[in-house]
C-alpha cells in the first residue's frame, strides 16, 4: 500500500473522528450512552494520530508523546460501556465501572515512571521491528488484543442477547433491532484479529504493513461507529423508543430460560383462560394490531394485568411470542383485504400499512412465511378463485 496515500487516510479518519466526537458531544449528550462514544471517537482520534506519528518517525523528535500509546487500553472499554448503557437505558454511571479503567490508569503511571527515569528509549520504542521493539511493548501488544478481543466479544453478547429478547415486548422491530450496532461489532472483532495475526507474524520477523493495513481497517470501523451512532441518537432518544427499549432490558436481566422462568408467577391455570379470552376478544373489537408501535406493556395496561402476567399467556397459552402473536393478526387481516373485491384498486402495500407493518422487507417475509406465497401471488390465486366460483 502507498505510505502518502495511507498518511492522508489516517489524517482524514482523524479529523473525522475528532469532529464526530465534538458533535456527538455537543448535540446528543443528553442520551446518555453518547458520553462515552464521544470519548470512544476522541480516543481513536488519538490512536490514529499516534500511527500517523509512528509511522513517520515524529518519536525519534517528540518521544514524550508517546505517552499516548496507552489509550487503546480504554478503546474496548468504552465501547463495551457504550453498549451497555445504550441497551439498558441507564442514566447514572456506576462507579464500578471506573475499574474497567484500571489497566489504563497502572500502565500510564509506569509509562510516566519509565520516561523520566530514562529506563525506556521511547524513540525507539515506536518502530515496528521485533529487533529493536523492547520485550515490554511486544508484550502490551498481546495483552491490548487479549483485552480488546474480551471487551468486543462481551459486548456482541449484550447485543445478541437484547435482540433475543425484542420478539417478546415489540410487534415491529425496525427501530429498536441492534443489527446495525452488531455488524459494527463485528467489524470491530474483526479489525481485532488482523491487528493479533499482522503481531503474530512480526514477532517472526515478517512485517506485512508496519501496521498500515490495520489502521485503515480500524479507521473504517470507528468511521461507521459514529457515524451510524450519530445518526441513531434521534431515534434512541424518542420516550417511546426509550420506554420500549427499557421494557426489553427488564427481560434481559431476569435472565431465566424460557421453560422455567413463569414457574413462580403465581398465575391459576383459570386465571390464565380468562386473560386469553379479554386478550382475544380485545384484538378482535379494537384492532389494536394496526398500531405499528403497540408493544407489551401498551398490550398490559390495556387488559389491566401485568405484562409478565400477560407474555406468561401468550407464551404458554398460545405458544407464540409477543411479536408472532400481533403480526399473526396483522397477516391474517391483509389475506383478508387482498381477496376483497372492494380494496382491488388499493396497493398491497398500503393494505400492509393500514393493518399495522410499517416495513415492506418484514411484511413481505412474515407474509411468505406464513402462506408460502408472496403478496402478490396470493391476491392474483385469491380473485381467480372469487371469479371461478
Amino acid at each position: 500500500m502507498d505510505m502518502t496515500f495511507a498518511n492522508i487516510v489516517l489524517i482524514v479518519a482523524a479529523a473525522q473522528s475528532f469532529l464526530l466526537s465534538t458533535l456527538i458531544y455537543q448535540k446528543h449528550r443528553a442520551l446518555f450512552p453518547n458520553r462515552f462514544l464521544a470519548l470512544l471517537m476522541l480516543s481513536y482520534t488519538i490512536i490514529l494520530l499516534h500511527l500517523l506519528f509512528q509511522d513517520n518517525g515524529v518519536y525519534r523528535i517528540f518521544p514524550i508523546i508517546y505517552l499516548v500509546v496507552g489509550v487503546p487500553l480504554v478503546v474496548a472499554q468504552l465501547q463495551y460501556l457504550y453498549t451497555k448503557y445504550l441497551l439498558n437505558r441507564t442514566e447514572r454511571f456506576v462507579r464500578r465501572d471506573l475499574l474497567h479503567f484500571l489497566p489504563f490508569g497502572i500502565f500510564e503511571t509506569g509509562m510516566i515512571i519509565a520516561f523520566f527515569s530514562g529506563s525506556v528509549d521511547f524513540s525507539d520504542a515506536a518502530i515496528s521491528d521485533p529487533t529493536t521493539t523492547p520485550r515490554f511493548f511486544r508484550i502490551f501488544n498481546w495483552l491490548l488484543i487479549a483485552q480488546g478481543s474480551i471487551y468486543m466479544g462481551v459486548s456482541y453478547r449484550l447485543i445478541v442477547r437484547y435482540n433475543r429478547h425484542l420478539k417478546d415486548v415489540v410487534s415491529s422491530v425496525e427501530q429498536v433491532q441492534m443489527t446495525w450496532l452488531r455488524n459494527i461489532t463485528l467489524a470491530g472483532i474483526s479489525a481485532w484479529i488482523l491487528f493479533f495475526i499482522e503481531d503474530l507474524l512480526l514477532t517472526q520477523g515478517i512485517n506485512l504493513s508496519n501496521f498500515v493495513f490495520v489502521s485503515v481497517v480500524f479507521a473504517v470501523y470507528v468511521y461507521a461507529m459514529g457515524f451510524v451512532g450519530l445518526l441513531k441518537s434521534e431515534i434512541f432518544a424518542s420516550p417511546d423508543v426509550e420506554r420500549t427499549m427499557h421494557e426489553i432490558s427488564e427481560i434481559d436481566h431476569a435472565g431465566e430460560p424460557s421453560a422455567t422462568k413463569y414457574e413462580k408467577s403465581g398465575l391459576t391455570e383459570e386465571t390464565a383462560q380468562s386473560i386469553v379470552t379479554r386478550l382475544l376478544e380485545l384484538m378482535e373489537k379494537e384492532k389494536l394490531y394496526t398500531h405499528p408501535s403497540l408493544t407489551l406493556s401498551q398490550l398490559s395496561e390495556k387488559l389491566s394485568v401485568s405484562s409478565h402476567n400477560l407474555s406468561e399467556v401468550i407464551n404458554s397459552q398460545l405458544k407464540k411470542n409477543f411479536y408472532d402473536f400481533v403480526n399473526g393478526y396483522r397477516i391474517e387481516q391483509v389475506k383478508k383485504d387482498l381477496v376483497d373485491p372492494s380494496k382491488q384498486h388499493i396497493k398491497i402495500l398500503s393494505l400492509a400499512f393500514d393493518t399495522g407493518f410499517n416495513s415492506k422487507a418484514t411484511f413481505n417475509t412474515l407474509f411468505k412465511e406464513v402462506t408460502g406465497r408472496t403478496p402478490s401471488e396470493y391476491r392474483a390465486a385469491g380473485m381467480q378463485s372469487l371469479r371461478a366460483h
